[in-house]
């Protein structure tokens, strides 16, 4: 099943004044990377990045006064003194919290030049280069390309899809499938930072949702009653299975559907 993120979907997870163009930005995205397979997964990729930037477009906000600069980072800015001459001057303020670290040259620009940018708020130069392939575009030539919608969702997409946790193999759309809200987090932010508000918007999202893929089931089998069924690639007599949301019973036992896909009047089914 395809979900189909519509303009409600954005509303429930950010205040962004364009919806439509995020959802023209996300669509495909989605649907590579298959988040669009359960309303799990895409509620919970909408929280996530609804959060960290409520799918507004823009680069890291570095315009701290000498106070802020003494709570954001009190290691580097352990008193007033060392802090005045950051204050309220962003470009001087990148390089000397991000230089020598994540890709960037000590003694450079670069801090600057990859400080944070779009919707994941990309930072450093090893982060643009990496997911600048990922996605095919330069990134580290031309950082500013993240300040597009298109090229914010996709690297959000190929972050989501390549990113793992080290102690932890599963991918996002896996902890997603699981409700498992804190390690999507930590996968996503490096800390929890946010929890609530994350979980807050995913609570508005899920439930619509939900909705639409049962309507989506029901409107698949009035139109498409399926005929042929195929489990892994195994053509199978209908009547052997019993599909029951994301579980399959066959004579073998009663499996996990890991993704299922209707053509027509074949239904072709993954397990896990």
């Amino acid at each position: 099943m395809n979900l189909i993120l519509t303009p409600e979907h954005i509303r429930a997870v950010a205040t962004n004044p364009a919806p439509n163009g995020v959802v023209h930005a996300l669509a495909p995205v989605i649907r590579r990377f298959d988040i669009d397979q359960t309303p799990e997964r895409l509620g919970m990729f909408l929280a996530q990045w609804g959060h960290e930037s409520n799918f507004v477009v823009q680069s890291e906000n570095l315009n701290y006064s000498a106070e802020r600069l003494c709570q954001v980072w009190p290691n580097r800015f352990p008193n007033m003194a060392a802090a005045r001459p950051y204050a309220r001057n962003p470009q001087a303020l990148a390089n000397k919290v991000y230089n020598g670290r994540m890709g960037n040259r000590a003694g450079s620009n670069d801090g600057w030049t990859f400080r944070g940018r779009g919707w994941p708020q990309l930072t450093g130069r090893d982060g643009y280069r990496a997911y600048g392939r990922l996605v095919g575009l330069d990134l580290e030539g031309n950082p500013d390309l993240l300040l597009r919608p298109e090229a914010s969702a996709a690297v959000c997409g190929a972050f989501w899809t390549h990113k793992r946790l080290r102690s932890d193999p599963r991918s996002a759309n896996q902890m997603a499938d699981q409700g498992d809200m804190v390690s999507v987090t930590l996968l996503i932010n490096g800390g929890e930072n946010g929890l609530q508000d994350r979980l807050a918007r995913y609570r508005r999202v899920i439930p619509l949702l939900r909705d639409q893929a049962e309507a989506l089931k029901a409107q698949q089998a009035v139109v498409f009653p399926v005929q042929t069924l195929f489990v892994n690639g195994v053509e199978l007599p209908l009547g052997s299975a019993t599909i029951e949301g994301d579980t399959i019973t066959l004579p073998s036992g009663t499996h996990r559907i890991v993704k299922q896909n209707q053509v027509g009047t074949k239904l072709y089914v993954q397990t896990s």
